[in-house]
């Protein structure tokens, strides 16, 4: 099983993986950090966000897919505009990809509602652990010497960077919102000895509405796409939040075109009037089912709930509680 996903992380680093092979991250909770695929996002939660987020997919599987990511984002009201910046580390197998960004936006506000074009730039670090990787011609037998017989692999560490270009619009009403996006819309390409490495552009559409059932629930559908072009994969479920406090939810998550990957368990609360937490379970249903025991995510998201300059003021989402 180790060499399958060490193989695995060797596809994928080759870039000769599909969408379904993972190329980018993936996280199972999109509405908590919406900027980490659209910048037009940035500044849209009306004051100071940081959101810090950790993923294990498929646990308990050797070379797993795990995740780190930061974001920080807040409203520029005097020039009409929202700025950000992020950081991440995807690991899988032999194979890191850590990303450093920044995103930009402006926004047209009209009534209760903002339209917001937006634009980022991220300098993209692939690492390859060659020590980690096995041929069928290789010679290991001492742990200390790393033969592959090979001369495109590594027998160490080695990394390449390149600067990734993306872009999108969103829409931001009362009670509906969402957006389109692209990453790598320039396509660029990480260069190794021998070794072309291409990103590929991913196209991202996101959906969001709330609803108010009974006097203190909200429902909160949604809908998140991701595409390269030539597979698809859909996600769609919802969220019941209390007081605009505690939240749970689920969502179903296809692998690629119509085949299933995993159904999702969430929820959270907020900690304070600033800090929510939030925990996503993910449910494996595709056929690696057999040899995983789920995927684990956990979210911490900060807010200000202040208004920096003029501007929207924040929501209220924090009720604390009523003393009888």
């Amino acid at each position: 099983m180790r060499q399958r996903l060490l193989f695995l992380g060797l596809l994928t680093t080759l870039g000769l993986s599909s969408l379904s092979g993972q190329q980018l991250s993936r996280y199972s909770m999109p509405w908590l950090d919406v900027v980490q695929f659209n910048p037009a996002y940035a500044g849209l939660d009306n004051s100071l966000s940081v959101t810090g987020s950790y993923r294990s997919q498929w646990s308990n599987l050797e070379g797993a897919p795990t995740g780190q990511r930061f974001s920080a984002h807040l409203p520029i009201y005097f020039l009409s505009s929202g700025f950000g910046i992020e950081a991440e580390r995807d690991e899988i197998g032999a194979r890191n990809l850590t990303t450093f960004g920044a995103s930009y936006n402006y926004q047209i506000v009209r009534g209760n509602s903002v339209f917001s074009i937006g634009a980022s730039a991220r300098y993209e670090s692939l690492g390859l652990n060659g020590s980690l990787l096995r041929t069928s011609d290789g010679i290991y037998e001492d742990p200390n010497t790393i033969i592959h017989n090979d001369a495109l692999l590594p027998t160490g560490d080695v990394s390449q960077g390149a600067l990734g270009i993306g872009a999108g619009v969103y829409y931001q009403g009362p009670t509906v919102e969402g957006g389109v996006s692209v990453k790598n819309l320039n396509a660029p390409v990480i260069g190794f000895e021998g070794l072309d490495y291409t990103l590929g552009r991913q196209y991202h559409g996101y959906l969001r509405a709330r609803f108010d059932v009974l006097r203190a629930w909200e429902v909160l559908p949604f809908a998140y796409v991701i595409s390269d072009g030539t597979q698809t994969q859909v996600s769609g479920g919802a969220n019941l939040r209390y007081q605009e406090n505690i939240f749970g939810g689920a969502a179903y998550r296809s692998g690629g075109s119509v085949s299933p990957d995993a159904i999702v368990l969430s929820g959270g609360f907020n900690l304070s009037d600033k800090v929510t937490v939030a925990y996503a379970y993910d449910l494996t249903l595709s056929e690696l089912r057999t040899v995983n025991d789920g995927s684990h995510e956990i979210t911490l998201k900060y807010n200000l709930r202040k208004r920096i300059g003029a501007g929207v003021p924040p929501p209220i989402i924090y009720y604390p509680r009523v003393k009888e």
